[in-house]
């Protein structure tokens, strides 16, 4: 039954895919100042201990826009074809404007409302859950970690790490949800849970977790006592049970600048697939979130 809501959602959906679309291929008009698709200008990002080219962090963002832009118009068979893009065939997504498709997408959220992206997601958020749960049971207790390092030539740690908990407790939904393409809802409950909906890693579905960074005695990722500071809690679903956690850690570099060092635990029973592709997704948003900083 189409409700006044759905219109409303499929309505603002229909808006924001012609408006990424046409700045996909750079016939937009609502954006005349081109910006350069990139925020990563001095950073260095590390998967696996490797040096990652910081064009290839954009490039999985652009995948992402396209595979989150087909959701968003509840385009299954645009999402299938973006998944299949971005996780099999690796073609890239041709993006003259990442600022202009990121706005699109903020906009679209903004019009669909956290209970519209709710009710369109419905769906896979039941279906991810169940997943997880099987998932954590063939686990047995067992943890794997997606860790990715970003360094940067200016800032500090603890300005960074400031920045982080201003927005998480002043609730800055648009740095959280604007640092990612597979972002739908980060906001800071009044309890102080952080409620995140996303699509993790290489998952298809979007999947819906707390995180309690109160509780550090819950939390399944090992720190690093090279990295001082932390941002650490365990990843919780509504019933209180842990499927997960965050370790992201940072320090001061000698010459200037600043390293971080990410990780999340997944249950170990997680395809591996899911884990490779969250440390793109991890390179992404804390890339993001540092040029925003840095700004």
């Amino acid at each position: 039954m189409l409700t006044r809501r759905s219109l409303i959602i499929r309505t603002a959906g229909a808006t924001v895919v012609a408006t990424a679309t046409a700045a996909y291929v750079g016939t937009g008009t609502a954006f005349a100042s081109p910006v350069a698709p990139t925020s990563g200008a001095g950073l260095r990002t590390f998967i696996d201990g490797a040096a990652i080219d910081q064009a290839r962090v954009v490039e999985w963002e652009r995948r992402r826009l396209s595979v989150a832009a087909a959701r968003l118009r509840k385009d299954y068979v645009g999402l299938l074809t973006g998944e299949l893009d971005s996780l099999l065939t690796r073609f890239a997504v041709h993006v003259d404007d990442i600022p202009a498709a990121r706005a699109a997408m903020a906009r679209a959220r903004v019009l669909i409302g956290p209970d519209g992206l709710r009710e369109l997601l419905a769906g896979e958020l039941v279906a991810s859950e169940a997943a997880t749960r099987a998932t954590l049971a063939a686990s047995g207790g067992r943890w794997v970690l997606a860790t990715v390092e970003i360094a940067s030539d200016r800032g500090s740690a603890q300005g960074f790490v400031d920045t982080f908990d201003r927005a998480r407790v002043n609730n800055d939904l648009a740095f959280w949800t604007d640092a990612c393409p597979d972002h739908y809802i980060i906001a800071t409950q009044p309890d102080g849970l952080q409620e995140v909906i996303e699509v993790t890693g290489g998952a298809v579905l979007a999947s819906r977790f707390l995180v309690n960074y109160a509780v550090p005695s819950k939390v399944v990722v090992p720190a690093d006592p090279a990295y001082p500071l932390s941002l650490a809690g365990a990843a919780v679903l509504s019933d209180g049970e842990v499927i997960g956690g965050v370790c992201h850690q940072f320090r001061d570099e000698p010459g200037g600048g600043f390293r971080s060092q990410l990780k999340v635990a997944f249950p170990a029973a997680v395809p591996g697939l899911y884990v490779s592709e969250h440390k793109w997704h991890l390179a992404t948003e804390f890339g993001n979130w540092i040029a925003a900083y840095l700004r």
